[in-house]
């Protein structure tokens, strides 16, 4: 029988282990600080610019290197589709270019437009801001940020590779005050670490295979603040993942949970660090895809001992949240 996910995670933040718990996040974590900031200004009669979302953003890229054909599939509602689509422009430039130019070199360019469009982007960060440093003060020892922006960064820090070798680019983070933000796929600062489409996500995988074996051989776990990679890092606490879809196409993402449970089979269950995914389970009214992504992550949570924090309203649930972990609203 499955845990009371949400009682377990209120034990943990009251807790000893309330420090080292690491939030793992996705672009739903920005909409929703966005979201939070709009609800405010509107009540205050105030103007709100419109923040740069992830469809937008990809809608926006589609357009620039006019990929009519891939912009045509990009839709709001159907989770797990963004790998296709950006493998969908790489080809169709390719094919345009008729051999001049190869996939990869489109892709550096798609990129860099990626990068260049986030970091132009001052109105999500602005209108973040309270929602982030209240977060932030929270007082988290890591953070894991699969976003490429820098909603979560103050000043001009921006992140920098804490390893060697292989494990390089598997330990992307700045340290901001007490805590470690890890940014496993990219930062919109150096745009060739941005992780987007299968080929980069191999090699991606490649280095955290790296970043794996390295702390694999350390004889027992590490009990310090912050570890080497974020691999080392998920391997290691207890995880709270929040704003991720989590579809089966985030494959470094799967492939290290696997990999996590794998590796912590070999502990007694007391010594294993909990994992804890906050997901709304779709209304009736939704599309067939929404529910079939939400079931499948189910199924998943249950085979890799992941505990679901299920809700299926947004603002019920992020109240929830945020009462189980001890964030004041």
């Amino acid at each position: 029988m499955q845990k009371n996910g949400w009682r377990h995670l209120e034990r943990i933040a009251e807790g000893r282990e309330a420090r080292a718990l690491v939030p793992v996040l996705g672009s739903g974590f920005v909409t929703q600080a966005v979201s939070s900031s709009h609800l405010g200004r509107e009540r205050a009669g105030a103007l709100c610019p419109a923040p740069v979302d992830w469809m937008s953003l990809l809608r926006g890229v589609a357009k620039e290197f006019d990929c009519t054909r891939a912009a045509s599939h990009i839709a709001v509602d159907v989770p797990g589709q963004t790998t296709l689509v950006w493998d969908a422009m790489a080809v169709e430039l390719t094919a345009r270019s008729a051999g001049r130019q190869q996939a990869h070199a489109w892709e550096t360019k798609m990129r860099r437009s990626v990068a260049r469009r986030l970091k132009d982007d001052s109105s999500t960060r602005e209108l973040a801001q309270p929602f982030v440093e209240s977060f932030l003060r929270l007082g988290w020892d890591d953070i894991v940020c699969f976003n490429f922006d820098s909603v979560l960064l103050s000043g001009r820090g921006r992140p920098r590779s804490y390893s060697s070798g292989a494990a390089r680019r598997a330990s992307l983070a700045v340290k901001q005050g007490g805590t470690t933000i890890w940014y496993p796929h990219g930062h919109h600062s150096d745009p060739d670490s941005i992780v987007l489409g299968a080929h980069a996500y191999g090699g991606r995988v490649a280095a955290m295979q790296a970043a794996f074996d390295a702390h694999a051989r350390k004889r027992a776990p590490r009990k310090t603040a912050s570890l080497d990679s974020w691999v080392a890092t998920m391997l290691e606490r207890p995880l709270l993942f929040v704003g991720l879809s989590l579809t089966r196409e985030e494959w470094t993402i799967w492939w290290l949970l696997s990999q996590r449970a794998r590796f912590l089979a070999r502990r007694s269950v007391s010594r294993r660090p909990a994992a804890f995914v906050f997901a709304r389970r779709p209304p009736s009214s939704e599309r067939l895809e929404a529910h079939a992504a939400f079931q499948t992550l189910a199924r998943a949570c249950e085979l890799l001992g992941l505990e679901l924090l299920e809700f299926t309203d947004f603002k019920a649930g992020w109240k929830k949240l945020r009462s189980a972990i001890g964030w004041p609203e």
